[in-house]
This record gives structure tokens, sequence and C-alpha cells, in this order.
């Protein structure tokens, strides 16, 4: 048999999974084969996805440095429960991107919404290496309708084991959520954003992923006659 490589994600997993998982590797050694993993490295993948219905603005021409901007007013709050809220308090609320990851993920991301065509969304994949058996996902959806720009986001630095024996997935479908995380996306500049009416799905179920709609260029138009305030 073949050498294959697999990986999954274990976040929350309770024991009963952690055994499969145990037992289908000691399966497949015992078949004639030892299941491997492949390298675990950091990762950034861009991709124009087309839909049957949705027409967006598409194409639109944001400079990287806007588009940097506007990823450094996101935040990404996470949920706690009471427990946890009790022990440590309320969670303070992560960047969307870490600095360092920022000038690798916005060029590509930039190039893609200048590409899009007006049935294309931008799915974005951000894997980011913790060690040899573990990387962490941020990954989600990017389009522009009129002036507001939509970010949904699937995936927040969610986690990622590498066990031999188990198939490797999140890379298959980067607008699905690898495993349940509760969080909600915020601006630093709440003014810019646009809320949305929540739909069946949202308000009832909580199913669909997080968004954020913001008003991108009343944002960069404030943000430029900032800059040109600002004495040499």
């Amino acid at each position: 048999m073949n050498t294959f490589t697999v990986g999954i994600h274990l976040r929350n997993a309770r024991y009963p999974l952690v055994i499969a998982l145990g037992v289908v590797a000691a399966l497949a050694t015992s078949c004639g084969y030892l299941a491997t993993v492949p390298p675990v490295a950091d990762e950034v993948a861009v991709k124009l996805v087309a839909g049957s219905k949705a027409i967006y603005s598409h194409p639109v021409q944001l400079s990287a440095d806007d588009l940097a901007a506007i990823f450094q007013a996101v935040r990404v709050k996470f949920k706690a429960n009471w427990l946890q809220t009790l022990i440590t308090g309320p969670l303070e609320p992560l960047p969307l991107f870490e600095e360092a990851t920022l000038t690798r993920v916005v060029p590509p991301l930039a190039s893609a919404l200048e590409r899009a065509g007006p049935r294309e969304r931008v799915v974005f994949y951000l894997a980011q290496r913790r060690s040899s058996a573990r990387r962490d996902v941020t990954s989600g959806v990017l389009f522009v309708e009129g002036r507001l720009l939509h970010l949904v986001l699937s995936n927040h630095q969610n986690r990622v084991d590498m066990i031999p024996g188990v198939p490797v997935y999140d890379k298959n479908d980067p607008e699905v959520a690898i495993a349940p995380q509760r969080f909600t996306l915020v601006f630093d500049q709440p003014e810019f954003v646009v809320e949305r009416e929540l739909d069946l799905v949202d308000g009832v179920f909580g199913a669909a992923p997080p968004r954020l709609m913001v008003d991108y260029d009343l944002f960069l138009k404030r943000r430029a006659r900032t800059e040109s305030s600002i004495p040499p």
C-alpha cells in the first residue's frame, strides 16, 4: 500500500474521538505501511470562486496599503462561557491578522479583488505553523457590494493537528468551519460599520459564519483627510 498524508482538527474533541483516531492509525500501520504526516508550513492561498446568483461590484481597485488599513481595524471577539468569564474575565478581542502576516496576506487579496468578476467572490486560506504537527487556520470570504466591503470569517486561528491515518480536509473548503468557534467581528471605528438584518438561519440557529460590512469608501476618504492634515 502507498504511504499517504493525513490531518485533522482536534480542538474541542472528546476522548472517544481521540481513541478512534488512534485505532485508525494503528490499523494503517498493521496493514503493511507506515502512515506519515506532511511537513507543516506557513501558507497563504487565495482563489476566486464563482457563484450562480450573487452579483458583486467587482472588479475593485484597492491598494495593499488601503486594504491593510481596513484589516488592521478588524477585531475578532471570542465568546467565553460563564465559567471562563468568572475565572479569567472577558476575553480581549484579537486582531484579524497578526502584523507579521499582513504583508503576506494583503497583496494577493488586493490583486484578487482587482481580477474578480461580478459573480466571483474572493476566498482566502491562511495557515500558520505552530509545530511540526500543528497549524492554525484563518479562512473566509471577501467581496464588495457598492461601497460595502464584506468580510465573512469561517475560521480564526482554528487549530489543526496532523495525525497519521486521518484524511486532510481543512484546505478543501476554506468557507467551512473546521471546528465550532464562537466569535463575532468588530471594527475599531464602528461608525463605518453597516449592520445587516439577521435572517432565520442567523437569528434563530446562529449557523452562518460571522460577517462584517464596512463602508470602505467612507473609511478610506476619512483616512486620507486625516493623513493630509498631519504636518510633515
